[in-house]
């Protein structure tokens, strides 16, 4: 049986300098499967387009009705056309204005609740506004909108300038955003936000639209995994996603996403990075080798998406007999990742 592991944020930050966090870290079971593995480096690949690629997406589909139909909680409605809504933190850098996501907003259930109410009742006229989580929000559409938005992971942290919708009927999205902000400004919630020190909820974010079908021919027979984009794309493939806490043996050709790691990597949570770290060399790296010198498993794909490379390193259990092949731990690995070439004046 064959593994692959898609797992965003184990190469902890690309760029960042000094010692990696995992430097000296007891990772034995990681670095055992790390040094048996064939690593190779390639150029830099979503987490969404590795999934995309496993389940045999064929064509473009609407990013926000996958999403929300992985969501859980109520369930959607019936036809129409969905975009995410989801909420950020809008402010100036110097003369440049930049977005953050609402990961590092700790956004409560409560205030979702008021703010949907609030939308649903102001902006009754645009769509229907939902919530299924407090940190992704959702419009519910009776027409697909024409311009093409850009997805949230690009912009976040960078000048919102340079990713305004394009293309057809951009104009009544951008007053739609203007609008919201201007009403979000004023709300209770982020009055009572930012006396208790809080940044604001001072924006929305628009993306994901898009056709509601597309074929899917999957290369896998089972998917865990909780992310809600990854559980909608499995049940447009026709497959029933598990859960990813603890690893299974598989009975068949199975993808796990495991992104315990991604949101303390990108808040530069060392110690809650490091703590996710060890919950999978016990919960997965450790029993997944067990299987691979049982041969209960033939081999194990790792797969490393950052936002300059991805790490593909293959395991196979008919190489575990290389006794000469040491342990390599992970930030030696990760020391060998291309540099990007300078430029020259």
């Amino acid at each position: 049986m064959q593994l692959e592991l898609i797992i965003p944020g184990l190469s902890w930050l690309a760029a960042a300098p000094g010692q990696h966090p995992a430097h000296a870290q007891p990772l034995p079971a990681l670095a055992t499967l790390l040094g048996f593995a064939r690593s190779r480096w390639t150029g830099p690949t979503s987490t969404d387009a590795l999934l995309a690629e496993a389940l045999g997406l064929n064509g473009s589909v609407s990013h926000a009705l996958l999403r929300r139909s992985g969501e859980e909680g109520p369930d959607m409605a019936a036809g129409g056309h969905w975009l995410c809504c989801d909420p950020v933190h809008l402010h100036f850098a110097r003369d440049t204005l930049l977005l953050a996501d609402a990961s590092g907003l700790a956004i409560t259930r409560q205030e979702a609740d008021i703010l949907m109410a609030g939308l649903n009742d102001t902006f009754a006229d645009i769509g229907h506004f939902e919530a299924p989580a407090p940190d992704r929000w959702y419009l519910h559409l009776a027409e697909q909108p024409a311009p093409r938005f850009h997805p949230l992971a690009d912009v976040n942290g960078r000048p919102v300038q340079l990713f305004l919708p394009e293309g057809e009927d951009i104009r009544p999205w951008a007053r739609l955003s203007n609008e919201i902000e201007v009403w979000l400004y004023s709300h209770p919630v982020n009055a009572a936000r930012e006396e208790a020190g809080q940044r604001k909820i001072n924006g929305i974010w628009l993306w994901g639209g898009g056709p509601a079908q597309a074929p899917c021919t999957p290369r896998i027979t089972r998917l865990q995994a909780g992310q809600p984009y990854a559980v909608g794309l499995a049940r447009l493939a026709g497959l029933t996603p598990a859960a990813c806490s603890t690893y299974t043996t598989p009975t068949g050709p199975t993808l796990a996403l495991l992104d315990a790691l991604q949101r303390p990597a990108l808040h530069h949570d060392r110690d809650a990075w490091l703590h996710e770290l060890r919950q999978l060399e016990t919960h997965w790296f450790a029993p997944l080798l067990a299987d691979l010198k049982a041969r209960r498993l033939d081999g194990v794909r790792i797969r490393v998406p950052d936002d300059r490379h991805l790490l593909e390193a293959d395991i196979a259990a008919s190489g575990l007999w290389k006794f000469w092949r040491k342990p390599q731990p992970l930030d030696a690995l990760l020391a060998t990742a291309p540099q990007p070439k300078s430029s020259t004046p």
